[in-house]
Formats: structure tokens, C-alpha cells, sequence
């Protein structure tokens, strides 16, 4: 199948993340992807994971789709969960993605996962401090053993702050971040797992000279 998700309005520049995570997760595997909008990001994964014969692969998109203070300038619906649901239509179908519609920190969506039962969590809602701060310390539980968090967006000050903050008071010590175009972070319950999602870059971590 060919990748079309270029084609939805909306930011996405952690592809390399993703397809990281499409090479190492079971065909079993669970995906939350906090902060959807329109479904760019979540096109591109499921795809991938399709390509890779990996569709009982679950993805759980959780957004409000009413927007966010990022937002505030786009001309959008006020309601545009049923944008994502068209854009995502195939793969809702399918049984790979399922909406989660409702605030991140929503009990009721909460609930509907057991502690340790996600295998990759990514952190892409709202950007402000306390919110990312909430995301991290409320869908942490929900962490596989052998799994790992990511988040978008780290050279905010309002999110790597967050970050390192949460990170520190739950006593967490992995923490990896990637400062290239992706600008994202991650971290773990176990430091050997996060080493897979280093991102290789000459001159700092490969191909120095002797």
C-alpha cells in the first residue's frame, strides 16, 4: 500500500520513530497515540504497520478533535472527529485503529487500559507544561515493562521542563532525546530498549573517524 498521509493537513516529523516502532512491536502489540488531529501521524502508521503484515497491531488514537490553543488560528469544525474518521476509514475498518474521543486525562479513557498492557506511548496532545506533565504521570502505569514513551515537540521549553521534571520526581532515569528534525524524547522502564530508538547521526554517533 502506498503512504498517502502527506495528503491530511496536520504535523508529522517523527517517521523514523514510527518506523522503528513497526520493526520491533509483536503483531499483538498495543500503540496509544495522544493527539491525533486530523490523522497524519496515525495514517502513517497504520500503513506501515500494514505494509509489515502486522495489522492485529492496535492503535488507539486519543484526541478530542475539538482542537487546542495550538489551534486557535486554523479553521476547523468544532468538532472534527468525523475528519479523522474518514481519513482513517480503511484502517478503522480494519480493526487497527480505534478513536478514543475525550480528554487524555479522562478516567473513562483511562480505565479502558490495564496497568502495563501498552507497548509504545506517544505524547503529542497539548504542549503547555502542565498538561504534558499530566500525559506522562497518568498513561506511565499503562507502560509495558519492556515499554517505552515518546513525545513530540522536545525543544519547547514548556515540554523538555515537563519531561525532565516528571521524570526526575518518579525517579526515571532513561531518558533519550533527538535532537534532529524530530525533536522528540523518549523513555522507558528498562534503559537496554531505549537504545534501539537512538537516532544515528554522522559526525556524533557514527561514522566518526578513528
Amino acid at each position: 500500500m502506498k503512504h498517502s498521509y502527506f495528503k491530511i493537513p496536520g504535523w508529522f516529523n517523527y517517521s523514523e520513530t514510527y518506523d522503528i516502532i513497526v520493526d520491533q512491536i509483536k503483531d499483538d502489540g498495543k500503540i496509544v497515540e495522544i493527539g491525533s488531529f486530523l490523522g497524519r501521524s496515525t495514517h502513517y502508521l497504520a500503513t506501515s504497520l500494514f505494509n509489515a503484515n502486522k495489522t492485529n497491531v492496535k492503535i488507539y488514537s486519543v484526541d478530542t478533535f475539538e482542537g487546542s490553543s495550538e489551534h486557535a488560528t486554523l479553521k476547523l469544525p468544532k468538532d472534527f472527529s468525523s475528519t479523522f474518521k474518514n481519513n482513517l476509514e480503511f484502517f478503522i475498518e480494519k480493526g487497527m485503529v480505534t478513536v478514543c474521543q475525550g480528554r487524555s486525562d479522562s478516567e473513562e479513557i483511562l480505565n479502558q487500559f490495564k496497568d502495563e498492557s501498552v507497548d509504545y506511548i506517544m505524547v503529542d496532545g497539548a504542549h503547555e507544561y502542565e498538561p504534558v506533565i499530566d500525559d506522562i504521570e497518568n498513561w506511565w502505569p499503562k507502560l509495558k515493562v519492556d515499554g517505552v514513551m515518546f513525545g513530540d515537540d522536545y525543544s519547547l521549553p514548556s515540554v523538555s521542563e515537563a519531561v525532565q521534571s516528571t521524570l526526575s520526581k518518579s525517579n526515571i532515569k532513561g531518558l533519550g532525546v533527538n535532537m534532529s528534525h524530530e525533536q522528540t524524547w523518549y523513555s522507558g522502564k528498562t534503559l537496554e530498549k531505549l537504545k534501539i530508538f537512538e537516532k544515528l547521526v554522522p559526525g556524533q554517533n557514527t561514522l566518526k573517524k578513528n
